[in-house]
């Protein structure tokens, strides 16, 4: 019986120590530094802007995707002067506010929630990169699992 048990552990330990020697990290293409450094000179404004917006209108601003499909190249957005329903104000308004140089190699939306721990947003960013799109989101209120760091979008079949 302990026989057992110590070819059983011994086996167990063979196992985990071969994955743990075979796994990979996760490799992110190198555009992705850059664009995060875009977006961290992004984020103050945007949270400036957000606390204006809600001060005035009792709730923070929504966006609508800036450009129709997540650039790979600095592209003009071509959603800057869409806005939602519910909502007069366009992309533009945020987009003049925040400085935003006339292209971008990412898109971007602002997405709004209102849950029972308070009012929220998230900026969800997409980019191209050799074919594949990467995500990223950065959450602004209490629902903090909303963000999420880069990772590959699966493409749908």
């Amino acid at each position: 019986m302990k026989q057992t048990t110590v070819l059983l552990l011994a086996l167990v330990l063979a196992l985990v120590g071969t994955g743990a020697v075979n796994a990979q990290a996760a490799a992110y293409p190198a555009e992705l530094e850059y664009y995060d450094a875009q977006i961290d000179l992004l984020l103050p404004r945007l949270e400036s802007f957000q606390w204006q917006y809600h001060a005035i209108n009792g709730r923070f601003f929504q966006a609508l995707e800036s450009h129709t499909s997540a650039p790979d190249v600095p592209t003009v957005p071509d959603g800057i002067q869409l806005s939602p329903t519910d909502q007069p104000e366009a992309l533009a308004y945020f987009w003049q506010y925040a400085g935003l140089p006339l292209t971008l190699a990412w898109s971007y939306r602002i997405d709004t929630y209102s849950g029972p721990d308070g009012d929220g947003y998230v900026l969800s960013v997409q980019t191209l990169i050799n074919g594949e799109t990467w995500q990223r989101a950065v959450n602004y209120g209490p629902d903090t699992w909303r963000s999420a760091d880069w990772y590959l979008v699966q493409p749908e079949f």
